[in-house]
């Protein structure tokens, strides 16, 4: 009777505990599709023979899904994790301040025929730590004006207090490379540098929902 009593147990012990990890861990490995906080921003800066210039991205979105445990701590955070990480500028939206400005760099990238600016993310690898973050190696392709490009930049990911996933960082880009020439005025005599810097800090929150500015 007791070794009857044993083997049940046995069996017992072996059918449920497999059932009750697999539970436990499946609140940490949910991909969650992140919110894109409103006070995110990216911004195009550049330079002309005749003075520094920066234009605002008025509308863009991002499309970045991680595991749910991403907004516990940073602790868990790992490249490979990232389940997708896209970006899209809407190019009718970006305004640099004045309406000549906007009009010139718009035709400039064809915006008529090519809408939208778009990052696609292949790799992020984590690299180290710094005062502010976590600093990361990403690795992905931009396209612009129909042309696309496979770059390389680095950015800092923080966690701050609200429990929110911080990412800042800078991209050099150069217009030439994607067949865009640099505007001009005043018949060439003013000309704007081909060199580019989009700097972007984005603010997110896990939801289900995808983040957008507009």
């Amino acid at each position: 009777m007791q070794f009857k009593m044993l083997s049940q147990l046995v069996i017992f012990i072996s059918v449920i505990i497999p059932f009750t990890v697999a539970g436990q861990g499946s609140d940490t490995t949910d991909t969650v599709s992140a919110t894109l906080l409103e006070n995110s921003s990216m911004t195009i800066l550049g330079s002309s023979t005749l003075h520094d210039w920066d234009v605002e991205a008025a509308d863009f979105s991002v499309q970045f899904r991680v595991p749910g445990r991403w907004f516990d701590s940073d602790r868990f955070w790992a490249g490979e994790d990232i389940e997708e990480l896209n970006v899209t500028v809407q190019v009718g939206r970006l305004d640099g301040g004045k309406n000549k400005m906007n009009r010139d760099l718009r035709e400039a990238l064809r915006y008529e025929e090519y809408p939208e600016i778009q990052f696609s993310w292949d790799k992020v690898i984590f690299s180290g730590t710094s005062d502010t973050g976590r600093t990361a190696e990403v690795l992905g392709s931009v396209t612009i004006a129909g042309e696309e490009r496979e770059i390389q930049f680095n950015a800092i990911l923080s966690f701050n207090e609200w429990s929110q996933i911080v990412a800042k960082g800078q991209v050099t880009l150069n217009m030439r490379d994607y067949n865009v020439d640099p505007p001009t005025a005043l018949f060439g005599v003013i000309r704007t540098d081909e060199m580019i810097d989009l700097t972007f800090e984005l603010y997110f929150e896990g939801d289900n929902s995808v983040g957008e500015i507009d």
